[in-house]
């Protein structure tokens, strides 16, 4: 399905028509951002604990969008600077070494981070007037970005992967032509890939982010 999104939008923002026109501007996003960790501690493919966790971001990001024609446009957004998509904590007693027979139990605190960085949506909206300079439009994109993960568990060393991530996306939203360009209000929810890494005492993390996002656009035309 991500293969098929992403050929259509290339295929599309490749093609050549004398309508076409570019722009340029930049986003305001605000993010509610839904995760579910799940731990296997023996990796046996069985869940162990599971924890739901929700973080609100506010990022910027610039985009470049080409419009095709009056009902369909393209287009790159690029997110600048690293965020932090999910951040966890829970504390935990060893009992590790207490059945080895070896140190008494210890208490502490696992800890894990997912900072996001690169992130690139390639997107395709279709759309409709309404109104004089007023379209509604829905976006399907592609999204990927690389996450480095950070897990500090009090019974393993602490360990950082990093990975690819990606994610379908889509949303709907108002447009409004402007004289120097649009300005865009967008409502959007993008499925992410699982991610997991294993740590050295063999526990499976495993995390399953969504977003939600409110985004304001303002772009100029060229």
């Amino acid at each position: 399905m991500k293969k098929l999104v992403l050929s259509i939008i290339l295929l599309l923002g490749f093609s050549t028509a004398s309508y076409a026109t570019g722009s340029a501007g930049f986003t305001v996003s605000l993010t509610d951002v839904k995760s579910t960790v799940k731990d296997d501690i023996d990796s046996n493919g069985t869940t162990d604990t599971t924890k739901n966790l929700t973080n609100e971001v506010t990022f910027g990001s610039i985009f470049l969008e080409k419009a095709l024609n009056d009902n369909m446009s393209v287009g790159i957004d690029f997110i600048p600077v690293d965020a932090e998509f999910e951040s966890r904590s829970t504390t935990q007693q060893s009992t590790k070494a207490a059945a080895a027979g070896a140190a008494p139990q210890t208490s502490g605190t696992n800890k894990g981070t997912a900072e996001v960085s690169r992130h690139l949506t390639f997107y395709l909206q279709p759309q409709k007037e309404i109104s004089d300079g007023l379209k509604v439009f829905g976006t399907l994109g592609l999204v990927r970005a690389d996450v480095e993960s950070l897990v500090q568990s009090i019974s393993s060393t602490n360990k950082t992967v990093e990975q690819d991530l990606e994610g379908l996306k889509l949303g709907l939203g108002i447009k409004k032509e402007t004289g120097f360009g649009f300005i865009k209000f967008e409502y959007s929810e993008t499925d992410y890939d699982e991610i997991s890494t294993t740590t050295s005492n063999n526990t499976k993390v495993t995390a399953d982010i969504d977003t939600e996002i409110l985004a304001l656009s303002v772009a100029k035309s060229f």
